[in-house]
């Protein structure tokens, strides 16, 4: 069986390490360009966290959850991507992939991505 086809907005599971340099498996969007991913090559990805402060922050976008699964982000709990937590990891590095962000909150990812320093 082929490994499965990594692209832009997948949600994939991989070690990433937090803010105190703890690593542990967590959900990831990928923001590398899908013609830019090669096997065995570096992807740009933002870290997802179920620990959402009141109010959200403005470099945090929510993600459809549900908690069955949603059937297209795959996340059971609510969840946003933390645009200021970037991290470079391997396309070895994926765990799995759990779903796909839809178009308007990975376009919202995208945008307040770039717009931080």
């Amino acid at each position: 069986m082929a490994a499965p086809t990594i692209r832009l907005g997948q949600i994939v599971w991989a070690e990433i390490a937090d803010a105190n340099g703890i690593r542990k498996a967590r959900p990831a969007v990928v923001v590398t360009a899908t013609d830019q991913i090669v096997p065995g090559g570096d992807l740009e990805v933002v870290a997802i966290t179920s620990r959402i402060p009141n109010p959200v922050p403005d470099d945090h976008v929510l993600l459809p959850w549900h908690a069955n699964g949603h059937p297209r982000t795959g996340l059971n709990r609510r969840s946003a991507a933390v645009c200021s937590w970037v991290a470079v990891i391997s396309t070895a590095d994926v765990q799995s992939i759990a779903g796909l962000v839809p178009a308007a909150p990975l376009l919202e990812v995208i945008s307040k991505r770039k717009s931080i320093p």
